[in-house]
C-alpha cells in the first residue's frame, strides 16, 4: 500500500510566526497532536503537543511566543508514492508517531501510526472477508 492511500486528513498547518496559543487552538480545533509549520509553500518544521508542553510551557515561554521557537526544524519526510513499510521504517528509526508526507515538493499530509493501523486493519478485513463468507 502506498503512503498516499493511508492518509486520512488534509495537512493542518501554521506559520512559524503563529503564537504558541494560536497553535494550540488550531490543534484543538482539528483534533490533532501535531501541526506542520510552513513558510509559503515550504515545510519548515513540525510542532507536537509535547513540544508545546515540554519545550514551551515547562521552560516558561509565554503563550504569545512564536511557535518557530519550539518547532523541530527540517523534519524527516516520506513521499506519497512510497510504500507504507518504508514510512514505518522512518517512524521507527526516528522514534516518531507522525511523519509529513510530500508529493514531490508539495505538502500532502501527515501520516500517523493511527493511519497505518487503520490501513492495515482495512487490508486485513478485505483479505479475510472471503474466508468468513465461506463459513456461512
Amino acid at each position: 500500500m502506498k503512503v498516499r492511500d493511508a492518509l486520512h486528513k488534509a495537512p493542518v498547518t501554521v506559520s512559524p510566526r503563529a503564537s504558541l496559543a494560536e497553535t494550540a487552538t488550531v490543534m484543538a480545533e482539528y483534533n490533532v497532536g501535531a501541526v506542520l509549520v510552513v513558510e509559503g509553500d515550504s515545510l519548515v518544521g513540525i510542532v507536537t503537543d509535547r513540544d508545546l508542553v515540554v519545550r514551551a510551557l515547562a521552560s516558561g515561554q509565554a503563550a504569545g511566543e512564536e511557535v518557530g521557537s519550539v518547532m523541530t526544524l527540517e523534519p524527516s519526510t516520506v513521499q506519497g508514492g512510497a510504500e507504507v513499510d518504508e514510512a514505518l521504517a522512518v517512524l521507527a528509526e526516528g522514534g516518531f508517531r507522525r511523519v509529513p508526507v510530500l508529493e514531490d515538493d508539495q505538502l500532502a499530509g501527515m501520516l500517523t501510526t493511527d493511519d497505518v493501523l487503520a490501513a492495515a486493519l482495512a487490508l486485513l478485513g478485505a483479505a479475510v472477508a472471503p474466508v468468513l463468507g465461506e463459513r456461512d
